[in-house]
């Protein structure tokens, strides 16, 4: 994907805008395109991967021991990259119903996760998950179960109790996941917003949400870089997903699924001029994509490699993105700040 924006925008600089940009698909409305192409695909892979979660679990608890551990934790990373992209192309409907917190509990400035798995540990009746704390729900509490010490420690201690929670954890990740796939298909609640927002079938619409989406993502991706790198002093613990140590692929995998929306805004967009506008935003995604090649997949490998100056650049071309988008929200007309209760 990355390697066709930049074909995109080279051809816009050749031909000086006398040329659409290829592969635009008129069969299919813009929202419709969104939809099918980038929404309801990374939901069907977020429960897939969920299943084979869940699966993995139930397999490691009929006879616990240290052999499949290792295949559950990247059961666990792979599961979590995924619901990384599937929020990144829908968190404007996520926001509405505060959904993502049923998957992920990030900032946890106090702990919240680990003080709540270690309750539920030695709690001997507790209530169905599902009608528990949405912290309990997630990947935030597997993934305390899978990385922290001290949980794995537990796993020594008290398989049973561990095992318990484990396999009614991703049940739960598994049952939340297919309960968004199905808001988006059709008769979904968020399949129904989406399309009430396309009367006039144009690119408009998709340009608020991809502008929307990019800001929204963009402002948490300022937090991510931010907290863990801190003012005065760093911080690893507030790093996103520090337990299994992916904290920099979790970005990885946002600044992909922008690629594709951009992608898919050039490519739908209503003549050449308006195309090229994406342009700047393009050669920000590059320059990001650029500094994160040499990155490991974590803060604290980072940390430990000396590379604090790489991270705060990567920070600072995180605000030169931000900065970007509001500019180009600017030219296209595009408002900031998508109410996905009234299609704004």
């Amino acid at each position: 994907m990355k390697k066709y924006l930049k074909l995109i925008v080279l051809s816009l600089s050749l031909t000086g805008c006398d040329q659409f940009p290829p592969q635009l698909d008129l069969s299919r409305s813009p929202m419709t395109i969104l939809l099918e192409d980038q929404i309801q695909p990374r939901y069907t892979s977020l429960v897939s991967e969920a299943s084979n979660l869940r699966n993995l679990v139930s397999e490691f608890c009929l006879n616990p021991d240290n052999k499949n551990f290792g295949l559950l934790q990247q059961q666990w990373r792979t599961t979590m990259l995924s619901w990384q992209s599937a929020e990144a192309v829908s968190q404007l409907m996520l926001e509405e119903n505060m959904d993502g917190w049923r998957f992920q509990f990030w900032p946890d400035k106090k702990n919240l996760t680990g003080r709540k798995v270690e309750e539920r540990l030695k709690n001997k009746e507790p209530i169905p998950l599902l009608s528990d704390s949405v912290i309990l729900q997630g990947l935030s509490a597997s993934e305390y179960l899978l990385f922290d010490a001290k949980a794995t420690n537990s796993l020594a201690l008290k398989k049973t109790e561990y095992c318990q929670f484990l396999m009614e954890n991703t049940e739960a990740l598994l049952a939340n996941s297919m309960e968004l796939q199905q808001d988006w298909e059709k008769s979904g609640r968020f399949y129904k917003k989406l399309m009430a927002m396309e009367p006039g079938k144009n690119a408009l619409n998709l340009n608020g949400w991809v502008l929307n989406s990019l800001d929204t993502q963009t402002a948490r991706l300022k937090k991510e870089l931010a907290l863990p790198l801190g003012k005065s002093r760093i911080n690893l613990f507030m790093a996103e997903s520090w337990r299994s140590r992916q904290s920099l692929e979790n970005i990885r995998t946002v600044l992909a699924a922008f690629d594709e929306l951009v992608a898919l805004a050039i490519e739908q967009s209503a003549n050449p001029e308006q195309a090229t506008i994406w342009q700047n935003i393009v050669l920000e995604l590059d320059n990001l994509s650029l500094s994160m090649q040499s990155l490991p997949s974590d803060f604290t490998t980072a940390i430990e490699q000396g590379r604090t100056k790489d991270l705060q650049q990567l920070q600072e071309q995180i605000h030169s993105l931000s900065t970007q988008i509001v500019k180009t929200a600017g030219q296209l007309e595009v408002p900031l700040g998508f109410n996905s209760s009234d299609g704004d």
